[in-house]
């Protein structure tokens, strides 16, 4: 197995036991030209939608063949690639149907100009936006997400639900955290983006509002964004990471922007969730949460008023709380990966 992946994240695919493959150095993120990838437009669309990374893939496959190609599903000119080599191609879908619908034909003048130079038909946008377009040809969609957050317009016939991919499946090692065994305050984990969205602001009124009420907070700035940056109320506790499983199993509430990896995870331990998006496919993640009675959403702008509101119902909640617990066997049921591996496997017979 052959990982082409950014140079950060070398050591985690090598340590897999995988081969890694240097990123061309255009979609390499560069954060001396703005912190988040919000503020490099033109990198997202040379990543997306660009010509480097798919004539990398060549590159690879002519220097060594494959038997499958797994693709994320968002690199709209790689997929496109893939899809010219003739080669089995599964599309990892790592967010909501719902997500991709409402991208339109964002991208696609430059994905079907791409693909004319493959001698591939293009996407017509009129019919389905252009990420739905180009799963739908894929051998499989690998969609990394339980088919009950997923709620799509029309799931295609080759769609797999696998459920959420842990990169790490050992048991996490036990938190210190600095409350007394006895406290039976409830425990409210606040995590927002793993990457960097400017997000210092809304965690600040997010820990002001809770930091009233009669629960213990534990937050987590991510490894983009220093605990320093952020002004925390005396009681609050901040780190900078913590894995979710050690946690969640103890909380009562998430709060969170609405991240698809912090959503399920909150859902798999059958924690109802308040969101406040900040952006990419976060709201409408917001939205399905709050559709399917697994928790509240709030606009980006929200008081701190309207976020302590927020918490003291869905604290309150039960009926919150028996929809996030139905959600818990639901997507332990997907087995953390066995799912994928056997579609791979079946990929490739």
């Amino acid at each position: 197995m052959r990982v082409l992946a950014p140079a950060r994240l070398r050591i985690r695919v090598e340590a897999t036991g995988a081969r890694w493959r240097a990123h061309p150095a255009a979609t390499e993120f560069a954060p001396e030209e703005g912190r988040a990838q919000e503020d490099q437009r033109a990198y997202i669309e040379r990543t997306f939608f660009g010509e480097a990374l798919p004539r990398a893939l060549q590159e690879e496959l002519a220097r060594e063949p494959a038997d499958a190609l797994v693709v994320d599903a968002l690199l709209a000119t790689t997929v496109s690639a893939a899809e010219a080599t003739g080669v089995p191609v599964a599309a990892l879908v790592h967010t909501v149907g719902r997500f991709h619908e409402r991208l339109g034909g964002w991208g696609a003048v430059e994905t079907n100009a791409f693909r004319s130079t493959l001698g591939l038909a293009p996407i017509d946008t009129a019919e389905a936006s252009l990420l739905t377009g180009l799963q739908a040809r894929c051998a499989v969609e690998l969609v990394a997400l339980p088919a009950e957050l997923d709620v799509r317009v029309a799931t295609a016939a080759n769609v797999v639900h696998v459920g959420p991919l842990a990169e790490d499946g050992s048991a996490p090692p036990p938190v210190e955290l600095p409350w007394v065994e006895d406290d039976a305050r409830p425990l409210v984990v606040v995590g927002l983006s793993t990457s960097y969205m400017h997000q210092e602001e809304l965690l600040e009124r997010i820990l002001a509002a809770l930091a009233e009420l009669p629960v213990r907070v534990l937050a987590s700035t991510g490894p983009e964004l220093d605990p320093a940056e952020v002004r925390t109320p005396a009681g609050v506790e901040l780190r900078r990471y913590v894995r979710h499983e050690a946690v969640l199993p103890q909380a009562a509430l998430v709060v969170t922007h609405a991240g698809t990896g912090t959503v399920v995870s909150a859902l798999a331990a059958g924690v109802p969730c308040v969101c406040i998006p900040l952006g990419r496919d976060q709201p409408v993640n917001a939205a399905l949460v709050e559709e399917l009675g697994l928790g509240l959403a709030l606009p980006p702008d929200a008081a701190v008023d309207a976020i302590r509101a927020a918490a003291t119902e869905a604290l309150a909640s039960a009926e919150l709380r028996a929809a996030t617990a139905r959600m818990r066997p639901a997507i332990a049921a997907y087995g953390a990966g066995g799912r994928a591996v056997a579609a791979l496997e079946a990929l490739v017979s």
